[in-house]
């Protein structure tokens, strides 16, 4: 029987239309700091008390809120940067429904305190659930200050689905930084549980901000770009290749000041770098557009993440041309391959590869740690390779990523990263789990320039990289020198894996929410980034080498993703296809 249609209450639906604005405690901390900036603040201080959802005030010396507005602030559509649907066509603020406050005050316990220039004193009003609670005078300069406690102690089970507090912080620090080089103009600092993370005073330019956010060293390797198509203006500051990232957390795209995630353009700005970057790398860069506010509509998600231009086209054109120039000047990386052409080179038959042995003095790729205990015979004898004859090779690499290997009855193809990974993913768990991993130490440390919130979580997971076989120090924030890296792997680039490996940890939409989660996605990131990649030319012995260690593993079967690490093809199919009897 169906149920008659009725209208909610009043509460029920304030917390259902606060779950569209405020998703989790970054959401929070976001609209307030937006606040700040229309209220045209020129010191933003943020506190966080143990975690986000714990406690965080925002303090800002802006316009402030008249006393008799503090109530009226906390009505739902009430808002002074708009009066008629009109103006969203000219929109100047980066708030304007008139939600936030009230969406937050409805699931938390909040007090705002605020002092309009001019006035003799200050004013305060508490709320709890949405329901004002206290109200009176206080003391404080101009401005406002606006704290958020207990945030959805009124809908458990949002709080069920939230982040971990340290992936909430560093999702903080990333807005924050984002917030900071849209408005160089402003100082922002950061205190967390009484010790400072941060403090930003005013930059002079856009590229100041970067040196206090990046660090001096990283910031003066960035190219700048600057252009202009109509009523358009782009300013750009671009990573060198070797500063790409595994995922776009390196990209922040402010457009007319506003911090938005837009697909479009990050396509076009990885259009820009064309082949300087291989595939699954992205540019590190931070573009600042300003369009015509009537060619732009920031009303499309209640989160305003998302915008939509009226000329995706020309925004495409703008962005990758602009960009490409300063980039023009650097040049492609090209691989030597020894022994040989490289990839699409037509010098000798199309068929030669297959046949050709593989040269056994290639570069050892660092596989060859002391092999574990192979299991019982029995327990692999229907895949493990047959025994080699002084004849025949036991091993063979195709296009540089299956290994081929006889077996008794057919014949199994390995997928050489898929194997190394499973590899690599036993042996880091076992370190994390107690076994402590040895250490290769460099002969030159070097230096990695990480993000604010790689940093962070850097800290945060200190210990267990120790585990790993990883050797670090500080050099002051947000940089590192590596001294040491973990033993049986040939590290290329040390900077860019234990960026990669950061990045693979914190990548996606949820964060782990437990420790054992979080040694999960430690153990996972290490070893897909670790691993041996196709394209990778293995000799004979490091082919050997890693079968052999792959069937020593528990479950040799699947890398930690679940892809198979391995397929096999029976003799009889080849017979058949051959229509041999």
């Amino acid at each position: 029987m169906a149920c008659p249609i009725r209208r909610l209450s009043a509460e029920t639906a304030s917390r259902i239309a606060a779950g569209e604005v405020v998703e989790r405690p970054l959401s929070a901390l976001k609209e307030i700091v937006e606040n700040a900036i229309d209220a045209g603040a020129r010191t933003i201080e943020v506190r966080v008390e143990r975690a986000l959802d714990h406690g965080f005030s925002v303090a800002d010396d802006g316009v402030g809120i008249a006393a008799g507005e503090l109530e009226l602030a906390l009505e739902r559509h009430a808002t002074s940067k708009l009066a008629e649907l009109d103006d969203l066509d000219r929109l100047a603020t980066l708030g304007f429904r008139g939600e936030a406050l009230p969406s937050i005050a409805s699931v938390s316990r909040l007090r705002v305190t605020s002092r309009p220039d001019g006035t003799e004193a200050a004013a305060f009003l508490a709320a709890e659930g949405g329901v004002v609670t206290e109200r009176g005078a206080a003391a404080r300069a101009t401005g406002t200050t606006v704290e958020v406690r207990d945030l959805f102690f009124n809908t458990p089970a949002r709080r069920k689905f939230l982040n971990s507090p340290g992936g909430e912080m560093r999702a903080a620090i990333r807005m924050l930084e984002s917030y900071a080089l849209a408005c160089p103009g402003t100082g922002f600092r950061l205190v967390v549980d009484q010790k400072e993370r941060f403090d930003w005073g005013v930059a002079g330019s856009q590229r100041e901000r970067a040196a206090q956010i990046m660090g001096a060293r990283h910031a003066e390797q960035l190219l700048e770009a600057r252009g202009e198509r109509g009523e358009m203006r782009l300013h750009a500051l671009l990573g060198l290749p070797e500063h790409a990232r595994s995922t776009r957390e390196g990209q922040v795209f402010l457009v007319n000041g506003r911090w938005v995630q837009s697909p479009s353009l990050s396509q076009a700005l990885r259009h820009a770098y064309g082949n300087l970057l291989p595939g699954g790398r992205f540019p590190a860069a931070v573009l600042w557009l300003t369009v015509p506010a009537e060619r732009l509509d920031v009303n499309v998600h209640p989160t305003k993440r998302e915008v939509r231009f009226a000329d995706d086209n020309s925004v495409f054109s703008l962005v990758a041309s602009t960009c490409a120039q300063p980039l023009a000047s650097l040049y492609p990386p090209f691989t030597v391959v020894q022994g040989g052409h490289g990839p699409g080179e037509e010098a000798q038959p199309a068929w030669a590869d297959r046949v050709q042995e593989h040269p056994t003095d290639e570069a050892q790729l660092g596989l060859g740690l002391p092999s574990a205990p192979a299991p019982p015979a029995t327990e692999i004898a229907a895949t493990a390779p047959a025994a080699a004859t002084s004849a025949d090779p036991e091993f063979w690499q195709l296009h540089r990523t299956y290994i081929l290997a006889p077996v008794r009855g057919g014949l199994v193809i390995v997928d050489q990263h898929a194997a190394h990974e499973r590899i690599l993913y036993e042996e880091a768990r076992a370190r994390l789990e107690g076994q402590q991993g040895t250490s290769q130490v460099l002969m030159f440390p070097t230096l990695a320039d990480l993000t604010r919130d790689q940093f962070e979580l850097l800290l945060e997971l200190g210990p267990n990289l120790r585990r790993l076989g990883w050797e670090l120090a500080p050099l002051g924030p947000p940089t590192v020198v590596i001294q040491g890296v973990p033993s049986g792997l040939r590290v290329p680039d040390a900077a860019r894996l234990l960026q990669d490996v950061l990045d693979g940890i914190g990548e996606g939409a949820g964060a782990p929410t437990a420790q054992d989660d979080m040694l999960e996605r430690l153990a996972r990131s290490h070893a897909c980034h670790a691993a041996v990649r196709a394209g990778d030319a293995l000799s004979s012995e490091e082919m050997r080498t890693l079968v052999d260690r792959l069937f020593a593993t528990s479950r040799p079967h699947g890398d930690p993703h679940g892809r198979p690490t391995f397929v096999r093809m029976d003799l009889d199919e080849l017979h058949r296809r051959f229509g041999r009897s």
